[in-house]
């Protein structure tokens, strides 16, 4: 993620598409040619090709794993990550990730059947992030015992 440009670059390698929130607003990040899981690229026959997109200043990007969007609930209804992400994204990283993990313990019961893994990066001006000494980026993972 260039620090001094306006926009950033992904690849999908079989990950569901990152949410971009900026201004309250989320945008899924869907790639028009998707690459297949790891491992499996050489069944491509032809190159994968990356998606930019404008990141600046207040965006912030969440990148995920499928069994954030996997988790279920009682009656077995799937999470909804991007009705969570409407109102979560407009929190700094790590808490927007704490409360992700509790939403997802608190909508499972306690019962996460799949591995969790993401990350909140939050685009900020270089001045700021200089000033401030802050770390613009947070994870979380968590995994089924």
């Amino acid at each position: 993620m260039p620090r001094h440009d306006s926009h950033a670059t992904i690849f999908s390698c079989g990950h569901p598409p990152p949410l971009l929130g900026r201004h309250g607003s989320i945008d899924i990040l869907d790639t028009a040619d998707p690459a297949p899981p790891l491992n499996l690229g050489g069944l491509r026959t032809t190159p994968c090709r990356p998606r930019r997109f404008a990141f600046q200043a207040g965006d912030q990007l969440l990148l995920y794993t499928d069994g954030v969007t996997e988790t279920r609930d009682a009656t077995g209804a799937f999470f909804s990550l991007a009705t969570w992400a409407q109102e979560q994204l407009t929190t700094p990283p790590r808490q927007a990730l704490n409360n992700l993990h509790h939403a997802l313990l608190t909508y499972s019961g306690n019962n996460l059947s799949d591995d969790i893994a993401a990350i909140a990066i939050l685009k900020t001006t270089w001045e700021h992030s200089t000033r401030t000494g802050r770390s613009v980026v947070a994870s979380s993972t968590s995994s089924r015992a």
